[in-house]
């Protein structure tokens, strides 16, 4: 039956060889897709995994300048707290010195006596050290009682201060310079170590 009909045989013969190359088209064709797959999957698994190392990366620098900002506020707030400690020990000097001060309005006012009519010798040494000056200045004269003038001649007790009241003030005023100083002193000396930290 076959030999009878070689046209019929032929046409199945390319049948035959379509279906074949068909068949062969197809698994190539799902061999070839499969394997553009794979080749898809593993660039895609080397981007992820170079994404995740990158992303990891940044994390832990993230990580590490967090660390080095949190040992730089804990070092600036022990700074702080040491320069707030010294400021709290010079007020209580300044405090104590004061005090000191104080005890010795009375006795400089008593020393210098009656024959000043303002402030006698200890008295403006005294001034001159409330303010924070010292207390000898080598360039002025020493005192001389003996020219100060009678007491009585001065002019009336309404028309000026005390020797006490004015040395009082004086201390005040001395103390509060003080204290600015070594504010201002501690601020800079803060700001300075901080910034060189």
């Amino acid at each position: 039956m076959l030999s009878a009909n070689p046209l019929l045989f032929n046409v199945l013969r390319v049948a035959l060889c379509g279906v074949t190359l068909g068949v062969a088209g197809f698994v190539g064709y799902g061999s070839g897709q499969g394997q553009a797959t794979r080749v898809y999957e593993a660039k895609m698994a080397k981007q992820e995994a170079a994404h995740a190392a990158e992303l990891l990366q940044k994390s832990e620098k993230q990580n590490q300048a967090l660390a080095a900002a949190n040992a730089e506020q804990a070092r600036l707030n022990d700074l702080a707290h040491q320069v707030g400690w010294q400021l709290l020990q010079t007020q209580g000097q300044l405090a104590r010195s004061q005090a000191q001060l104080r005890e010795r309005i009375a006795d400089a006012t008593r020393n210098d006596g009656q024959a000043w009519t303002g402030l006698g010798p200890d008295s403006l040494r005294l001034y001159r050290g409330a303010l924070g000056y010292p207390e000898r200045d080598p360039g002025l004269p020493a005192a001389d009682a003996g020219n100060a003038g009678n007491a009585g001649q001065a002019s009336a007790a309404e028309r000026g201060l005390p020797p006490a009241d004015l040395l009082n003030h004086a201390a005040d005023y001395g103390r509060w310079c003080q204290e600015l100083e070594t504010r201002l002193g501690a601020y800079i000396r803060l700001h300075q170590e901080a910034d060189h930290g």
